[in-house]
């Protein structure tokens, strides 16, 4: 949805009100001023530097004090808040990222409202090299994720919209000026069933606000709009090739003659002479052969630097770059079973939600830090989300060797939406957007679709996974494409899933009774995992959720007691170990988070709207379930030895014949 500055001419009905509204809004700001006054801010130039070591050089931290406003009326519009005027009154200082309702768990909170961010900033003074003409330099802002809908103004100027949480946006900052700018975004966090993920409900709180980095970077005539690397390796033992992507954008009006280059590791990369049109965008693409490659795998996660830098034709002037920590691994399904440089994988894990009591969805790197922190601990090598994680957090990930799940927020989406072209199209851009942003993270194993859509498939659904498989080969054909199911005893296999490479099952046996009650005997877990395999042999079948809700001491057989999740855990650990054929079992989930106003979760002591099936509490204490996933965890061979000749023979003949990826 793009919203406009609301025109000058107005019909009486309009212009009464308008008068109204205004009205209103003084009232309401005289009153704020009486109490408080208005608060004293001033404009400061964004600090060098990023939150994460990849990406575009030259970043600057759009953080300090923002100001934060209210609007549950969804007046501010018509009242013109996004026009560029000094005063502060009815505005609140505060940090970004910012969930604005991180403190509220009402019902009305979870439904979603309207808010404003303001931040007045200058220009840093010598973020252009001297030989860069005032005419060539141009600005950029990026949000790494605003919950849902923003709209931005620069200076009273509309710049831009964007909607869909979890991935990141940028927009040409046009309209700058010398001196005070002032750039505004309205954010509007109500969803309907539509959105991805639907509201006004949903599996996780609906923190609205600008909940990751912002960053202003500077373009000198021409930007490195996007840089895409992608290590192909043959066998565990060959050469690998790197190949290397760029889009390079023209932002002046004239034509231009570039040159990039770099390195990879020790070796230099050229892309070689390029030419662009005005205001144009071109791919230029090259590659690599390293002869003997350093593998990244959990054991021995090794990381290439990549450096590219955009330069005048005369190769004399650099005008941008880009960084990539990149991985050289190969992923494939073989067998039925995922394989990362053709060694098997069995691996343990968790599912986690980027919350905290006090920040909402809004985390800082230490919060970051020490969710990863807790899955080291726990000796897992996996992690999944219902969403994209934080790029600090896929960082993490590549630096210490955990993989991940990445999945889009296609969450138990009413099936009437999933036929719609308009909603295809939206699940599209969101999957695009997933994969082209986070493609250079070597953690990455698997994209997916979505969780738990409906059972059995429907013909929308059927339609929506064939032509989503096909768009993630598409960009990306090293990695496998997935989708978290829910099923149980009696459902058919079903031809819906062909076009998935992996698929994993939300299983909850022994705690809630999915299927008429046909999931209520833990008994019947292991019976039930054997007719999966069976249905969908050539597929590499993970378990992707399991886990019980626990809140307090009491005996192992009443539900919702530490000893009770503790005692249901290990019998589920011990029936994924007995099929060594799974690729993953991810516990749910790593710390105990907000779902919605009455949530239960089928503990008879609940704490709405948190759930509580966390190997961590709220306030982040370990429960006893802790070192039954730890104890089973570290004792597990999650990645199988580096295979044999005969083996790798094996790996490559499959890949010759399709199977692999």
């Amino acid at each position: 949805m793009t919203l406009m500055a609301p025109a000058l001419r107005m019909t009486p009905v309009a212009l009464a009100r308008r008068i109204t509204l205004v009205a209103l809004a003084l009232s309401l700001v005289g009153a704020g001023a009486a109490r408080a006054g208005a608060p004293a801010y001033v404009a400061q130039p964004p600090s060098k530097g990023a939150f994460t070591a990849d990406g575009n050089w030259n970043r600057y931290l759009l953080g300090g004090t923002w100001l934060l406003r209210a609007d549950p009326s969804n007046a501010g519009v018509d009242l013109g808040w996004w026009r560029a005027t000094a005063t502060t009154a009815g505005w609140s200082p505060v940090t970004v990222p910012n969930s604005y309702n991180a403190d509220d768990f009402s019902n009305a909170s979870m439904s979603g409202s309207v808010s404003w961010y303001r931040r007045d900033f200058t220009l840093p003074a010598q973020a252009f090299p001297r030989y860069v003409r005032s005419s060539e330099r141009h600005w950029i802002v990026r949000f790494e994720s605003v919950n849902y809908r923003a709209t931005v103004w620069l200076n009273g100027r509309q710049i831009g919209s964007h909607a869909g949480a979890y991935v990141p946006f940028e927009l040409d900052l046009t309209g700058l000026r010398p001196g005070v700018n002032r750039l505004i975004v309205r954010v509007d966090d109500r969803r309907s069933g539509s959105d991805l993920p639907p509201g006004p409900g949903g599996g996780w709180w609906n923190f609205g606000g600008i909940l990751r980095e912002v960053y202003l970077r500077p373009v000198a005539r021409a930007d490195l709009a996007q840089v895409l690397v992608s290590p192909q390796l043959p066998c565990p033992t060959c050469a690998a090739t790197v190949q290397f992507s760029a889009v390079v954008r023209n932002l002046t009006g004239s034509r231009q003659a570039l040159r990039l280059n770099g390195r990879y590791g020790g070796a230099r990369i050229n892309f070689g002479s390029l030419v662009v049109a005005p205001q144009a965008s071109v791919t230029v693409r090259t590659t690599l052969r390293i002869a003997h490659p350093r593998l990244w795998s959990p054991d021995h996660p090794t990381l290439y630097l990549a450096r590219l830098a955009l330069w005048d034709s005369s190769g004399r002037r650099q005008l941008t770059g880009y960084t990539v920590h990149s991985g050289i691994r190969s992923i494939a399904v073989v067998g039925g079973r995922l394989t990362l440089n053709g060694r098997a994988l069995n691996l343990r894990g968790v599912n986690l939600h980027e919350q905290d009591i006090r920040l909402g969805a809004a985390l800082d790197r230490d919060h970051m830090r020490r969710l990863v922190g807790w899955v080291r601990s726990l000796g897992a090598t996996m992690i999944r989300a219902h969403y994209p994680v934080s790029p600090y957090i896929e960082e993490l990930a590549d630096r210490y060797g955990l993989l991940i799940w990445s999945e889009v927020p296609v969450y138990q989406v009413n099936d009437q939406y999933v036929g719609q072209a308009g909603w295809r199209a939206r699940a599209a851009a969101a999957l695009q957007s997933d994969i082209l942003a986070n493609f250079n993270h070597a953690a990455i194993l698997v994209w997916s679709l979505g969780n738990e859509l409906n059972t059995p498939p429907t013909a929308a659904q059927a339609g929506y996974i064939a032509a989503s498989a096909a768009l993630a080969h598409e960009l990306d054909p090293t990695r496998p494409v997935g989708m978290a199911i829910s099923d149980w005893p009696g459902v058919a296999c079903q031809p819906a899933y062909a076009p998935l490479d992996v698929i994993g099952v939300n299983e909850y046996f022994g705690w809630y009774d999915a299927g008429g009650g046909s999931t209520d005997d833990r008994d019947a877990l292991g019976p039930f995992l054997d007719s999966l395999r069976a249905c969908y042999p050539s597929k590499a079948l993970m378990v992707t959720e399991f886990g019980f809700e626990a809140s307090r001491d009491g005996p192992v057989e009443e539900r919702g007691t530490y000893e009770f999740q503790a005692d249901a855990t290990a019998y589920h650990l011990s029936v994924f170990a007995a099929r060594p054929w799974l690729s993953a079992a991810l516990y749910f989930a790593l710390q105990d988070f907000a779902v919605k106003p009455g949530w239960s979760g089928g503990n008879p002591w609940p704490n709405p709207p948190f759930l509580q099936k966390g190997v961590f509490d709220l306030a982040g204490n370990p429960k006893p379930v802790f070192g039954v996933l730890s104890s089973s965890f570290h004792a597990t061979a999650q990645i199988a030895r580096a295979p044999t000749t005969a083996g790798r023979r094996e790996a490559v003949r499959a890949r010759a014949a399709g199977k692999g990826l």
